[in-house]
């Protein structure tokens, strides 16, 4: 602190601290002064400002000194205008007062104050504060409030421990001189400032030496998170004044599943009121890791099936509960501090082997309804995220205690995990729509699984220089079916001589790639094979491809497409040329039996809705019709320029099937100005999706989900594209 410096008592001049370049502390002394003045900043009555006051009666000074004052000036002035004087208008006359030179530190002027102030300086430092704090969330502002309250303050102990409660409030564990027992109002630096509230017991110590006793609380800022790691110091009033909690420099950090443990451990020793004491004790009994629905005495029992955190954001819980006497009040999803109530909501789904599995147990012995077997469920939470490795877990209420089943989500949901989860949905039922409508739906839509990544590649005589385009087949699982696809282009005279991309998945990459050596070499093919992380259907496969070539044009065919005629691929690129490769070119596909499988996917005016004609239909209802741009053509097989399949985004990958997947890309092509062009003429043959090898029931369920999520995506957009 400077020399000398004091409060000025004329009455005409005053002390200025600059907050930031909007703000500033004026400390001087009056006779009276109300808490809300008009300042006339360097007396121009066009400046005129609203300031808030803090003040203090001054002992034994004269009646026109008899306030000392702390006004929070809002400054608007030109960069280059200095304030050298301000007028404050009160009730009576106005006082006008020359701020003096050099400005005063904050630090500086918290001892100008305490030296007049003497007792009342703790109430002068919050009210001080607490206005610094108001208003615009400020840096300088804050460090201001910090620097208040840090300058005033004294040290009364260390918080030596630390962790966060799943609820979102913070332990804290350590000694203090002065600290109250039961609710002490704190304000927490961690940064800049904030308030809370701490519900803290004391417990006796005997390394203290009498100095001192030790404390364990739970510290409550609302809605504001305090990061333990970056938490500095508390703030609290004492009948002494202000005084800080300052954090051992070697605290102990706990996980989230230690503090019950900690906080049980203390509450043996603790002493505080009732409430705070029953705070303390429920806070002992939150979530520490263990499965506590298991030694439940009422007849509730959970287990899980799949627990995953969706790409994207979300949380998908599988399993199944028995509570066939409904002691179970609530089933909330917890992950960290956020919570979600699942059992609310969430979808019923039949498990007899549950039924069979608990009819000898003692404990549902003659409790269970043989009648009903919907006790498994499924349910989709948006928004949990498990990041950071946060517990997650369910959070029964039955009766008037709580009980917890911990979870362990996984990272990633195959194709088929995901078949056998929603296996138990009829696709044919009201209820598979509630599900997904409610769960499956927006669980998809969330869905941001990670692009097809290429993993290994071999070359055999593969060559793309001074070629416009590449042939790119998708083929991936069936080493059968790719060897068939490549036979077929090697024995096309159109074809033989096209740079040939195969595309399939790590997993089903050792067992094609040697019989693609075998038939390049044999052929002369100039082949590439990829294995790919992430392909799980032929879209994903031609999305691998786009990162595997240089070629301005490809040409995707899904492996179970053949070609009916020679000459398809001519006519393809013709078309694409023709449109200056603006354009996704597809020719008609139809079945073994010669019916129409697509024909282009249009825009049904009456229904309002988008249609693929003429499926079933006898090949013959086409023939000699003029190509036509469509909606959307078939991605199975068609032309298309690969930096507009890269612009667009590629494949979305929250589809289950190619129809809808292969659609949906059309559609982003179409906005973004490649349109699709229907060939009738010529003509590739195709066989019914096998799905994959799935059942029947699961293509349709699978179509089901697929359809809605794209007409949620679409079908708003699609009337303004026709």
């Amino acid at each position: 602190m400077k020399e000398n410096l004091s409060i000025p008592v004329d009455g005409e001049t005053a002390l200025a601290t600059p907050i930031g370049e909007d703000l500033a502390l004026i400390t001087g002394v009056a006779d009276v002064m109300p808490a809300t003045v008009e300042v006339l900043l360097n007396g121009d009555p066009s400046m005129i400002m609203k300031a808030g006051v803090v003040s203090w009666s001054r002992d034994g000074a004269p009646s026109e000194a008899a306030t000392g004052f702390v006004a929070l000036v809002p400054i608007k002035l030109a960069s280059k205008v200095r304030l050298r004087s301000i007028v404050m208008r009160r009730g009576g006359h106005p006082i006008r007062y020359t701020l003096v030179k050099p400005a005063v530190s904050v630090t500086d002027l918290v001892q100008v104050i305490a030296n007049d102030a003497s007792d009342r300086m703790a109430e002068v430092a919050d009210r001080v504060a607490q206005a610094l704090m108001v208003g615009k969330n400020h840096p300088k502002r804050l460090a201001a409030a910090l620097s208040v309250l840090t300058t005033a303050a004294k040290t009364d102990g260390w918080i030596e421990v630390m962790g966060p409660l799943d609820t979102g409030e913070i332990f804290l564990q350590g000694w203090a001189a002065d600290l109250p027992s039961n609710q002490v109002r704190v304000l927490v630096a961690q940064g800049g400032l904030m308030t809370g509230e701490f519900k803290v017991a004391s417990i006796a110590r005997n390394d203290l030496g009498g100095n001192g006793t030790g404390f364990v609380g739970l510290l409550d800022t609302g809605k504001i998170t305090v990061e333990t790691e970056k938490l500095q110091k508390l703030f609290f009033r004492s009948t002494q004044g202000w005084r800080i909690l300052e954090v051992y420099d070697r605290r102990v950090l706990l996980e989230p599943t230690d503090v019950p443990a900690h906080i049980r451990d203390g509450l043996v020793r603790a002493t505080a009121n009732p409430e705070t004491l029953r705070t303390l004790r429920r806070a002992g009994e939150r979530f520490d890791g263990r499965d506590t629905v298991s030694n439940l005495k009422q007849p509730v029992r959970i287990g899980m099936d799949m627990v995953v955190e969706v790409p994207g954001g979300g949380l998908l819980v599988a399993g199944w509960m028995l509570d066939p006497e409904g002691h179970a009040e609530s089933v909330v999803l917890r992950a960290g501090a956020e919570t979600a109530r699942v059992d609310d909501s969430w979808t019923r789904l039949p498990r007899p082997d549950v039924a069979t599995a608990f009819q000898q147990n003692d404990l549902f012995a003659g409790r269970l309804d043989p009648h009903r077997i919907d006790h498994g469920f499924l349910a989709f939470v948006p928004g949990l995220s498990c990041t950071g490795n946060v517990p997650v877990y369910f959070e029964f209420t039955v009766g008037d205690s709580v009980a917890y089943y911990p979870l362990t989500p996984m990272r990633n949901l195959s194709r088929r995990a995901f078949e056998r989860l929603v296996a138990p949905l009829d696709p044919r039922t009201a209820a598979a729509g509630v599900a997904i409508e409610r769960h499956i739906g927006p669980m998809m839509q969330a869905l941001a699984a990670p692009a097809p990544e290429v993993v290994e590649a071999r070359d055999f005589s593969f060559d793309e220089a001074g070629t416009t385009k590449a042939l790119v087949v998708g083929a991936v699982h069936d080493a059968e079916e790719a060897a068939s696809a490549l036979v077929l282009l090697a024995l096309d005279a159109e074809t033989r001589n096209v740079p040939v991309i195969l595309s399939t998945s790590i997993e089903a990459f050792g067992s094609i790639a040697p019989e693609a050596e075998r038939l390049a070499h044999f052929y002369g093919l100039k082949l590439r094979v990829i294995g790919s992380e992430g392909v799980q259907d032929a879209c994903d496969a031609f999305e691998a491809a786009v990162q595997a070539s240089t070629a301005d044009a490809l040409v995707f065919l899904s492996a179970d497409v053949l070609p009916r005629q020679s000459g398809w691929l001519s006519s393809l690129e013709r078309a694409y040329r023709k449109r200056g490769g603006k354009a996704l070119v597809s020719p008609t596909l139809v079945y073994e039996d010669e019916s129409i499988r697509f024909a282009g996917t249009w825009f049904d005016a009456e229904e309002q809705k988008l249609v693929d004609r003429y499926i079933g239909y006898p090949r013959d209802v086409v023939q000699g019709s003029d190509p036509r741009e469509v909606m959307a053509g078939s991605t199975a097989c068609c032309i298309v320029s690969r930096a507009a399949v890269q612009a667009a985004g590629g494949f979305t990958r929250s589809y289950l099937g190619t129809s809808d997947k292969g659609r949906d890309l059309c559609l982003k092509l179409r906005l973004a100005g490649t349109p699709s062009v229907w060939l009738p003429n010529v003509e590739m043959i195709s066989a019914e999706d096998s799905g994959g090898g799935s059942s029947p029931a699961m293509r349709r369920l699978a179509q089901r989900i697929d359809r809605w999520s794209f007409d949620r995506k679409w079908s708003l957009l699609v009337n303004n594209m026709r």
